[in-house]
Protein backbone atom coordinates (compact mmCIF):
# COMPACT_ATOMS: atom_id res chain seq x y z
CA UNK A 1 0.00 0.00 0.00
CA UNK A 2 2.72 2.48 0.96
CA UNK A 3 4.77 1.52 -2.09
CA UNK A 4 1.88 2.22 -4.39
CA UNK A 5 1.36 5.65 -2.79
CA UNK A 6 5.04 6.47 -3.13
CA UNK A 7 4.92 5.37 -6.77
CA UNK A 8 1.85 7.54 -7.37
CA UNK A 9 3.57 10.54 -5.79
CA UNK A 10 6.66 10.01 -7.95
CA UNK A 11 4.51 9.92 -11.07
CA UNK A 12 2.62 13.06 -10.07
CA UNK A 13 5.73 15.02 -9.12
CA UNK A 14 7.80 13.94 -12.10
CA UNK A 15 9.25 16.82 -14.07
CA UNK A 16 7.23 17.62 -17.12
CA UNK A 17 9.10 18.16 -20.38
CA UNK A 18 9.59 21.77 -21.39
CA UNK A 19 7.63 22.63 -24.50
CA UNK A 20 9.55 24.83 -26.94
CA UNK A 21 7.97 28.11 -27.91
CA UNK A 22 6.38 28.07 -31.34
CA UNK A 23 8.48 29.88 -33.92
CA UNK A 24 6.67 32.77 -35.54
CA UNK A 25 5.95 32.56 -39.26
CA UNK A 26 6.00 35.61 -41.49
CA UNK A 27 4.77 36.66 -44.90
CA UNK A 28 7.35 39.02 -46.36
CA UNK A 29 7.44 41.11 -49.50
CA UNK A 30 10.96 41.23 -50.88
CA UNK A 31 12.90 43.35 -53.32
CA UNK A 32 14.57 40.48 -55.19
CA UNK A 33 17.31 42.68 -56.61
CA UNK A 34 18.50 43.51 -53.08
CA UNK A 35 18.34 39.98 -51.64
CA UNK A 36 21.64 38.92 -53.22
CA UNK A 37 23.11 41.65 -55.45
CA UNK A 38 25.71 39.22 -56.78
CA UNK A 39 22.98 36.94 -58.22
CA UNK A 40 20.76 37.55 -61.21
CA UNK A 41 17.14 38.33 -60.26
CA UNK A 42 16.06 35.10 -61.97
CA UNK A 43 18.33 33.05 -59.68
CA UNK A 44 17.15 34.63 -56.41
CA UNK A 45 13.96 32.48 -56.05
CA UNK A 46 16.03 29.30 -56.14
CA UNK A 47 18.37 30.76 -53.51
CA UNK A 48 15.42 31.71 -51.28
CA UNK A 49 13.91 28.24 -51.52
CA UNK A 50 17.29 26.70 -50.69
CA UNK A 51 17.54 28.69 -47.43
CA UNK A 52 13.97 27.84 -46.38
CA UNK A 53 11.60 30.41 -47.86
CA UNK A 54 8.32 29.24 -49.43
CA UNK A 55 6.86 31.09 -52.44
CA UNK A 56 3.24 32.26 -52.51
CA UNK A 57 0.94 32.94 -55.45
CA UNK A 58 1.72 36.67 -55.32
CA UNK A 59 4.87 37.99 -56.92
CA UNK A 60 7.78 38.78 -54.56
CA UNK A 61 5.81 37.53 -51.51
CA UNK A 62 7.36 34.68 -49.52
CA UNK A 63 6.59 32.79 -46.30
CA UNK A 64 9.28 31.92 -43.78
CA UNK A 65 10.04 31.36 -40.11
CA UNK A 66 11.55 34.08 -37.96
CA UNK A 67 15.17 32.80 -37.74
CA UNK A 68 15.51 32.79 -41.52
CA UNK A 69 14.71 36.49 -41.81
CA UNK A 70 18.05 37.38 -40.28
CA UNK A 71 19.83 35.93 -43.34
CA UNK A 72 18.43 38.67 -45.57
CA UNK A 73 19.65 42.27 -45.62
CA UNK A 74 17.14 44.65 -44.01
CA UNK A 75 16.82 46.78 -47.13
CA UNK A 76 15.56 43.73 -49.08
CA UNK A 77 12.47 43.40 -46.86
CA UNK A 78 9.77 45.77 -48.06
CA UNK A 79 6.95 44.53 -45.84
CA UNK A 80 6.73 41.95 -43.03
CA UNK A 81 3.50 40.48 -41.67
CA UNK A 82 3.22 37.88 -38.91
CA UNK A 83 0.92 34.95 -39.65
Amino acid sequence: MIRSLIRLLRIMLREKPVKPKPIARYRVTLDLAKVRPDLAVADVPAYLMKIGFTPTTRANVWKTKEPRLSVLPHEAILQKEEL
